[in-house]
């Protein structure tokens, strides 16, 4: 039986997944030897059934326990050896982010047979001098991240980690496709729509289609696209003249000269980046906005110095140069140099958790203030060539990585803005070229994030057409798999976890009537996408698409699309936002909700199973779609969205009694989802993943609304389904990045982080003080 022990030992420390999260306010905790038994007793009683004191504690040789005394770590780590007994072979998802071959230098004799059990599982990590630290104390937090690494490798018992117990199988035997980083859920539908996609691209092949028709440009397009012989025999030579002009440019004036023929000729500027979208504060007006020099790592990896990083790096910018012409050791140098200046853009660059927050990223700058930014720069003159230049502001996103870039662009540094813009350009047209280019970022790749082989010729030519004329197939994708029943389903499903919702806010305690009145006012004006778009996107009939026989290529293809679609919103600059309009592809397997639009987006790419089925219970299709639907209508009040009214515009709603109690809860968030160990070594960042929490629990707790209404709901259904569409693997170096880059949190602490803080988890599987998945009712957390 499970004793209270330990649930009372670990109510604010456990984490019911990947590991511990460590808080802020806890004080390390040497254990005692008796605790670490006291704890095996309790985490271990099901692993071997029912394991005994003292075969986990066998004492000193004079006999005696010492169980008041600090434990070393080698002992800890015998006696939890003992309490799981042998452990199992590790393999797939384990096998890929375990630590292996390591042989510790400090183990002695009698440790050796219960730390090899351990190593060989893959849950150890030693010091830079190949030793474990023996003789090192261990707190209770570190211990507890031990057991939960045993429980992960086991999977066996849902009531320790409930999301590895659903999905073990699964994660035993999942595999990486070559060129991939990561495998799930959604890469598995991702491949099942492109496989329905393949099948239409090549059925168009061959066929006597009138020229200008979508489906002769899209069979011309995959044509040339799939043509390795032509595009490799071109090399560089698409991009040829843009590398002169920048090797030639013998001033800054004449290097921007020849970064604005970039832009005006391929829709694509190295040394200005500019998107246009809504005003944040008004937001039925398209603006121009102003994003800043873009860097080639994560932030934390500069910051750092990443040997790895930088070295990978560093070796893919010199072949992008040496490409371009210049000799080994030149461009190793002026690689250095490069990586240098990104890391100085770095430095001052927002935070991850601050790039959503609209009072640091809505900066309007007059055409005046953004010239006087750039000393040496005319930006007057240069926006004018971009086609900008009739914007009555430019709002800056970052305003000190646009200070630094701005400070950046001189005389001085001309020598290494030219080898940055080389470099990239290079990146963002390296798919399009020669398999000489597209090798380098291949090889950057597998080495800093782990990537074994890679795509085929087909997978990049199918990718190529998908990007580039997604409308047409986003229109025929949605003729041929989607239907009508399915359409209306969501849509129905949609408006009643709308109505459950507001049935929640309502209820809310903490929040006064004039901001729920406000929130209910935002929420009844969400405007719901299911499935694909009342009108398509015909910008493509304006494009002209070539074989390479007719003198195209995929460079020209690509980039004849991509200019068209810049030219438009470029012309849509200062006009009414088309509210309407998709932002993102049919066949995307995801949904999405728009701060501006006060919009959420479900493409018919993602409803299929596991995420929806027509023929499957409701419990399960309300736990996979339906608690992604909620996800989404949360987002319009997670920590950024909150920050905008029901039009769409960056406006406060709130009370401000109301707004202070809701950044208290979110800080609460932020500590309960922060410092979650996802693979060995790796933890969580609650800061970072903030805004992706807050729509998790909310979304989920929409969801189970809408369930508690049903006759006899399944919450076992619900909740085994959510976890079954949360399912992913990664290698180890892309999930450790993960953990320091991304918004949304690790599946692991996504699923098991989130279902504790409700009762119907409890009920349905009966968790109970002293499981690993048990947080007491005190110490759960809710917002929505």
């Amino acid at each position: 039986m499970k004793k209270k022990f330990l649930s009372l030992l670990m109510a604010t420390v456990m984490i019911l997944s990947a590991g511990v999260p460590v808080y802020a306010n806890d004080a390390p905790s040497l254990a005692t030897r008796g605790q670490i038994v006291n704890t095996l007793s309790t985490a271990a009683d099901a692993y071997p059934p029912d394991v005994k004191k003292e075969a986990i504690i066998q004492g000193y040789q004079d006999g005696k326990l010492r169980e008041h005394e600090p434990a070393k770590k080698i002992e800890a780590l015998v006696m939890l050896s003992r309490a799981f007994g042998e452990l199992p072979k590790p393999t797939g998802n384990d096998l890929r982010v375990g630590t292996f071959d390591v042989k510790f230098t400090d183990v002695p004799a009698w440790a050796q047979k219960a730390i090899g059990n351990l190593a060989q599982a893959g849950l150890l990590t030693g010091k830079p001098d190949g030793t474990l630290g023996v003789n090192d104390p261990i707190t209770l937090t570190e211990f507890h991240t031990l057991i939960a690494r045993v429980w992960t490798l086991q999977g066996s018992h849902l009531n320790d980690d409930f999301y590895t117990t659903m999905n073990k199988k699964w994660l035993d035997q999942s595999t990486i496709p070559p060129g991939e980083m990561m495998n799930g859920s959604i890469f598995e539908l991702h491949r099942l729509n492109t496989d329905k996609i393949t099948a239409m691209i090549e059925g168009l092949a061959g066929k006597p289609f009138a020229a200008g028709t979508k489906e002769r440009k899209l069979a011309d397009f995959y044509a040339a696209a799939l043509d390795a012989e032509q595009r490799n025999k071109q090399g560089i030579e698409p991009i040829r003249k843009y590398i002169a002009a920048i090797d030639g440019a013998k001033t800054l004036t004449e290097l921007v000269q020849a970064d604005l023929t970039i832009e005006k000729n391929i829709g694509r500027s190295t040394l200005f980046r500019f998107e246009i979208m809504g005003d944040f504060k008004n937001s039925n007006q398209n603006a121009i906005y102003f994003t800043g020099l873009k860097i080639g790592l994560d932030k934390d990896s500069y910051a750092a110095d990443d040997a790895t990083a930088k070295n990978a790096y560093v070796e893919q910018v010199a072949k992008y140069l040496v490409l371009t012409g210049e000799k080994e050791s030149a461009a190793q140098a002026r690689a250095e140099k490069v990586y240098e200046l990104e890391k100085s853009l770095a430095a001052v660059s927002l935070e991850r958790y601050e790039q959503g927050d609209v009072n640091k990223i809505y900066n309007p700058y007059t055409i005046a203030q953004f010239d006087e930014l750039y000393k040496e720069v005319d930006m007057t003159q240069a926006l004018k060539s971009m086609e900008v230049g009739h914007a009555d502001k430019i709002i800056v996103i970052d305003t000190k990585l646009a200070q630094k870039g701005a400070e950046l662009m001189t005389e001085v540094n001309l020598d290494v803005l030219k080898a940055y813009a080389k470099t990239q350009l290079l990146a963002e047209t390296g798919l399009l070229l020669s398999d000489e280019v597209r090798d380098v970022a291949n090889h950057f790749f597998a080495a800093i994030y782990g990537i074994s082989g890679k795509k085929t010729d087909k997978e990049l030519a199918i990718s190529a057409t998908r990007s580039a004329m997604s409308p047409y197939l986003e229109q025929m994708f949605a003729e041929k798999h989607f239907s009508a029943q399915a359409k209306k389903d969501v849509e129905q499903m949609v408006q009643t976890t709308i109505a459950a919702y507001e049935k929640r806010i309502q209820a809310l305690a903490w929040m006064s009537e004039a901001t729920k009145a406000n929130a209910i006012k935002k929420l009844k004006a969400i405007h719901v996408k299911v499935g694909y778009p009342d009108k398509w996107d015909t910008t493509l009939d304006r494009v002209a698409i070539k074989t390479y026989k007719e003198g195209g290529s995929l460079f020209f293809n690509s980039y004849a699309a991509t200019t068209a679609y810049m030219d438009e919103k470029k012309a849509s600059l200062g006009k009414p936002v088309d509210k309407k309009k998709w932002t993102t592809s049919v066949d995307t397997v995801n949904a999405l909700y728009s701060q501006q639009n006060n919009d959420i987006t479900i493409p018919a790419g993602i409803l299929q199973a596991p995420f929806y089925d027509v023929n499957a219970k409701l419990e399960q299709n309300l736990g996979a779609i339906g608690t992604l639907i909620g996800h989404e209508i949360s987002h319009a009040f997670d920590n950024s969205g909150a920050a905008y009214d029901e039009q769409g515009n960056a406006t406060n709603w709130w009370t401000e009694e109301d707004l202070k109690k809701f950044e208290e809860k979110c800080k609460k968030l932020i500590i309960f989802y922060d410092g979650i160990e996802i693979i060995p070594g790796v933890v969580s960042n609650g800061k970072n993943t903030l805004s992706e929490n807050i729509a998790d629990l909310g979304g989920m707790a929409a969801a189970l609304e809408v369930v508690s209404e049903l006759d006899n709901p399944d919450y076992k259904a619900f909740f085994a389904s959510y976890a079954a569409t949360e399912k992913t693997t990664a290698t180890k170096p892309f999930a450790a990045m993960l953990s320091k880059a991304a918004s949304h949190p690790a599946s692991k602490v996504r699923v098991n982080r989130t279902i504790v803080n409700f009762p119907q988890f409890y009920e349905a599987y009966g968790i109970k003080p002293g499981d690993g998945m048990y947080v007491a009712p005190e110490d759960r957390v809710s917002i929505w």
